[in-house]
């Protein structure tokens, strides 16, 4: 009999539960910078995000779930790189970098490091994802449009102690031609600024992040 009622006890404290979450929030489907998402809201503070939120990488795949308390982000974030390969995990709460996917893409420069140094190396907040976002609306220089072949292309990050973005540029280069270009930095949103700081025997230290990729010149297209 006292299994009985304490069943039932948990049923309704679970029913209750659930009717005040609903009666509070309400999800709903929405875009953010060009990618679909599920959003809860909250129902007495509209635009007020409050409880799990997903951002869709493409149709069905998940690239990132976490959750909002009051239009802020909190707890664990995970990120993924593709559909379950998880590409980043890290807790707003805590500010704690929990894992983050090595990429041969990215190099790293930090003044004055010493052999025994123990190093933990700066990192974009959100991944891939992040990077992708800061990186997107990148335009080629004009004087390239006139020439043939493929060039390295270098996205420069400099990061103060905290990890923020202070200075970003982009760098174009090959056999006989080479150009930098400085990126305004108030044409970017406000989480394009966060970095996981860089670490040097467990004290922030200001560091240098480039992300290297290609660029392809073709005249006939």
């Amino acid at each position: 009999m006292k299994k009985t009622l304490f069943t039932f006890i948990f049923i309704l404290l679970c029913f209750i539960v659930n009717a005040q979450k609903s009666d509070s929030t309400h999800t709903h489907y929405a875009f953010y910078r060009g990618f679909s998402t599920h959003e809860t809201e909250l129902k007495s503070k509209r635009g007020i995000l409050n409880g799990e939120y997903i951002i869709y990488n493409g149709r069905k795949n998940i690239g990132a779930i976490g959750n909002y308390k009051n239009d802020e982000r909190v707890g664990r974030w995970v990120f993924y790189s593709q559909k379950d390969s998880i590409d980043q995990i890290y807790n707003y709460t805590t500010k704690i970098l929990v894992f983050n996917r090595p990429d041969k893409r990215i190099r790293f420069h930090i003044d004055s490091l010493k052999d025994g140094d123990r190093v933990v190396y700066p990192a974009k907040i959100m991944g891939y994802l992040g990077l992708f976002l800061l990186t997107r609306n990148y335009t080629p220089p004009f004087e390239i449009q006139k020439k043939v072949g493929e060039f390295n292309l270098y996205f420069i990050f400099t990061l103060d102690k905290d990890g923020k973005l202070i200075k970003y540029e982009t760098k174009v280069a090959s056999l006989n031609f080479n150009k930098v270009e400085a990126v305004n930095l108030k044409k970017l949103k406000p989480e394009d600024f966060d970095f996981s700081p860089a670490r040097v025997n467990g004290k922030n230290v200001a560091s240098v992040m480039i992300f290297e990729s290609t660029l392809g010149v073709n005249l006939n297209h």
